[in-house]
């Protein structure tokens, strides 16, 4: 009794699999396409990547990609049974060329050498009457014995059966039904369950090609090629190396071919149609309809048909469905050679049993788009056909891309071309009005596509470009939208929100950010070639504002980003929460000396510190500079000295700062004070300063000062007291004092501040207009004193915060008289306070009655749900 698989059976084994790889000559791509096994035996082979998940290409980022042979060598190791690996993907993508690798490699001794036989069964091979798996394994592999075979089956361990094209077989079959003895005959579907399952030949691996995953199997799916890998692959195409890498960054800048390059079998006829182009001293293609065209010309052109033959051929194959050939109206072709140029035919073209299948999935829409515009009894276009269906209809609407079939199938029908604008001017308008963000991607592609600056005029007239946020875009989005606002002349603003930016993405943005005015890149992540990309298109460029607010910048990109600032128009730099180094202050301050049309800086929560704050000052003295927030950069009142001096030189035009939150204490404020003295300051936030009420002597003193323009003061949330606060109102009492604007929440105010206050709007010499007073809790009694103000017709108030300061129902009624009495008031803040449902009525009639009221905010006050009905009588009412 036979104990082991000989050596010579073996070998005799990996001879016959030599042979059938050589041999294999199926056609692989449009155009021909190589023999596998051509491919293979000349080291032609270029590996494919998988994916152990489903790949989404429109937002793909290939993290996880890997090397396919990587993959089965790992899921079929050594010492493993019984294991069911699934290769799935499209049509094209290279599956049946990998496994024959694979196969070719084991009979070379290079991989899975712990398998004893390497069986492979063709799906196809299933079809037709029943038999056991012994006999179709024998009738496939006829040069091992029946012994032999039957011993092999028993050492199911050593044994892996690869089962090509699982497509081709349906095998919806039920448990019940399946078998587990190879000698036992079954249809091909069960034959194919039971393999799959387990049930036949448990201990065997099984290596299977799908055009979908299997359910409870494990499955990778084979994402074709990676960018180095399609760039080997042009190296082995091409033997010039510096041609190869030429002619693959032009087929890379090819429209549309990024989306379809992946494909092995796509990559071959485009470097078969780039080297014939070459040869031919012909343009290349640019689009990835024009390709098409050209292919299809081909195709033709190797035919020698007349032009109505062609024009036939092409409208009938455009309406070919898999299941009806005969209304095609292919009928006069099936005997003619040219349908194997973009046909794979299985079975005689006569029978009812052929099947039919394209080379090219891609082809397939391709001729589908053509059999439009050839076809004048066609239907209106529907919304349901497929992305590639639409962008070859685009295409095609242009005169340079689809001449090259043209020029053998006749004429397009006008009408369909008109048809088609018409069609993409309403598509546009109803998705870019409504549509998410994706579909506006695929808008602009479309409208790439079409190549027709009028087309983009008039789709986006009526549906301007608004501000939503496209940061999800990939490479090819980039470029449309960039297109699109080519063509358009400028957009408003850009909305790049957390956008993970790749230096890629960024350079195909260059002219949509060149001709933005506002663009926003907050909370993204930028790479230093995006940040490169992003300067050059603002020192070429119109915009005024930039947002890279909580953004994550490489090492030097602020640097590269404030070299370009310096030739720039931007006037709006906004780089709140990023986080700054020293050596960014000096790049700051260098850009600002430098030329800079800034007019705008935040650099709030940055923690430049003191040391940046020296440095930025120094600066200062040389700039356009009028407006710098600060706050929350861990200032101390060490670098205020600094700042003051630069603002106090005549030389700085910056009027608006803001120190929110930094430590300036009584000294700092003691020197900024001076700079208000002087004239030198419209707007101050000093709020969270840990300033107390020892400042307002010097504080006051400069508001009252002859020279003084300062219009907005935020002294909120320091402990001013009533001493110091008071000081503030005899200076607001001056006919000197220009404050308009004047925020003092939770300063640790008094019922006699109040009082001082509520004389100050009433004595026609202040200037104020909006006053915050919140979070000082004096009740209805320090409250009392402003509604009597607001009575006052001397009172300018527009604005009135009082938030959270223990007012209750009491205060209502007079609080009603007071507004209704002011001639100014439109706003009114009494969020958090301790108002309850019984005053709800007066507070209603009172916002009718008062149009010039805008707003009256009574947020989380003691309101129950039974009176929000009555409060949505009025819409300016906020609870």
């Amino acid at each position: 009794m036979q104990s082991e698989i000989s050596y010579d059976v073996q070998q005799m084994h990996k001879d016959a699999l030599k042979s059938s790889v050589l041999a294999s000559a199926r056609p692989s791509s449009l155009l021909g396409g190589q023999p596998v096994g051509e491919v293979i035996q000349k080291g032609l082979y270029t590996p494919l990547s998988a994916s152990a998940h489903e790949v989404d290409r429109a937002c793909d980022k290939r993290r996880d990609w890997e090397a396919l042979e990587d993959v089965i060598s790992r899921e079929l190791p050594p010492g493993s049974e019984g294991r069911r690996l699934v290769l799935y993907g499209g049509a094209g993508m290279g599956k049946t060329t990998a496994v024959e690798k694979v196969i070719w490699d084991w009979t070379m001794g290079a991989r899975l050498q712990h398998y004893t036989l390497i069986m492979r069964v063709p799906v196809s091979e299933l079809e037709g009457k029943a038999e056991s798996l012994q006999s179709v394994l024998g009738r496939i592999h006829t040069h091992i014995s029946t012994e032999t075979l039957a011993f092999a089956l028993q050492q199911p361990q050593s044994l892996l059966l690869v089962l090509d094209g699982l497509e081709h077989l349906q095998y919806q079959c039920t448990p019940s039904s399946s078998i587990c003895d190879v000698q036992e005959e079954a249809t091909g579907s069960v034959l194919l369950y039971s393999l799959l399952h387990g049930s036949l030949l448990a201990e065997a691996s099984v290596l299977i090609t799908s055009r979908e995953p299997v359910q409870s199997l494990r499955c990778f799916e084979v994402v074709g090629f990676s960018q180095t890998q399609r760039r080997t692959f042009f190296q082995r195409f091409f033997n010039d190396e510096g041609q190869a890498e030429r002619l693959f960054r032009q087929c890379e800048g090819v429209l549309g071919v990024y989306d379809q390059c992946f494909r092995p079998a796509f990559c071959w006829t485009l470097c078969n149609v780039f080297k014939t182009q070459l040869e031919s001293k012909n343009s290349p293609p640019e689009t990835l309809t024009h390709l098409f065209g050209v292919i299809t010309h081909m195709l033709l052109q190797n035919q020698k048909m007349h032009k109505e033959q062609s024009r036939a051929l092409v409208s009938s194959l455009g309406k070919l469905t898999l299941s009806d050939v005969a209304s095609s109206g292919l009928g006069s072709f099936l005997h003619h050679p040219v349908l194997s140029a973009f046909l794979c035919i299985r079975g005689d073209v006569t029978s009812p049993d052929a099947t039919f299948s394209f080379l090219s999935p891609v082809m397939h829409e391709f001729l589908s788009a053509a059999s439009f515009y050839l076809d004048q009894s066609a239907q209106e276009i529907s919304d349901k056909c497929s992305d590639l269906f639409y962008t070859f209809l685009a295409g095609l609407s242009d005169l340079v891309q689809r001449k090259p079939v043209e020029d053998y199938v006749g004429k397009f029908t006008e009408s369909q071309i008109s048809a088609f604008l018409q069609w993409m001017v309403g598509h546009a308008s109803r998705v870019l009005q409504d549509g998410e963000v994706t579909k506006h991607y695929f808008v602009f592609r479309l409208l790439q596509h079409a190549q027709n600056s009028s087309l983009v005029k008039e789709s986006i007239s009526k549906s301007p470009l608004t501000s939503r946020c496209y940061s999800s875009m990939q490479e090819p989005d980039c470029a449309a939208l960039s297109y699109v606002v080519s063509c358009v002349g400028e957009m408003e603003h850009i909305n790049l929100y957390r956008a993970d930016l790749t230096g890629e993405q960024a350079e195909k943005l260059i002219p949509a950010l060149r001709l933005s005015k506002s663009i926003g890149l907050s909370q993204s992540c930028l790479s230093l070639a995006a940040t490169i990309h992003l300067s050059a298109a603002l020192a070429e460029g119109h915009s005024l504002a930039l947002d890279l607010s909580r953004s994550r910048l490489e090492k030097e990109s602020l640097k590269t980003l404030c070299q370009a600032l310096t030739r720039s128009s931007l006037e709006s730099l906004n780089l709140c929460g990023c986080s700054l180094t020293p050596a960014d202050c000096e790049a700051l301050a260098q850009m600002l000396s430098g030329g800079s049309r800034l007019r705008a800086l935040n650099l709030c929560g940055t923690e430049v510190q003191d040391q940046g704050l020296v440095r930025l000052s120094g600066a200062l003295e040389n700039c356009r500079l009028v407006e710098i927030d600060l706050s929350m950069c861990s200032l101390t009142a060490a670098s205020i000295p600094a700042l003051s001096s630069a603002m106090n030189s005549g030389f700085s035009e910056l009027r608006k700062i803001n120190l929110n939150r930094n430590t300036v204490t009584d000294e700092g404020m003691e020197l900024i004070a001076q700079v208000i003295k002087k004239g030198h300051l419209n707007a101050l936030n000093v709020s969270d300063c840990e300033l107390t009420g020892s400042c307002c002597s010097s504080l006051a003193a400069a508001l009252q000062s002859e020279h003084c323009h300062l219009t907005e003061l935020d002294l909120s949330v320091n402990e001013l007291g009533q001493s110091g606060a008071l000081q503030i109102c005899e200076a607001l009492m001056s006919p000197k004092c220009t404050l308009e604007i004047l925020e003092l929440t939770r300063c640790e105010l008094t019922e006699e501040v109040f009082r001082a206050l509520g004389s100050v709007l009433a004595s026609g010499v202040s200037k104020l207009i909006r006053l915050s007073l919140g979070l000082n809790k004096v009740g209805d009694a320090g409250a009392k004193h402003i509604w009597e103000a607001l009575r006052h017709k001397h009172c300018k108030l527009q604005h009135l915060d009082l938030e959270m300061m223990s007012l209750t129902d009491a205060c209502v009624e007079e609080l009603c008289e007071s507004v209704a009495a002011s001639g100014t008031l439109s706003t009114l803040i009494l969020k958090n306070n301790k108002i309850t449902d019984s005053s709800v009525p007066r507070l209603v009639k009172l916002m009718l009655e008062r149009s010039q009221m805008a707003e009256l905010n009574l947020k989380y006050n003691d309101i129950s749900e039974d009176v929000f009905e009555l409060m949505e009588t009025c819409q300016n009412i906020v609870y």
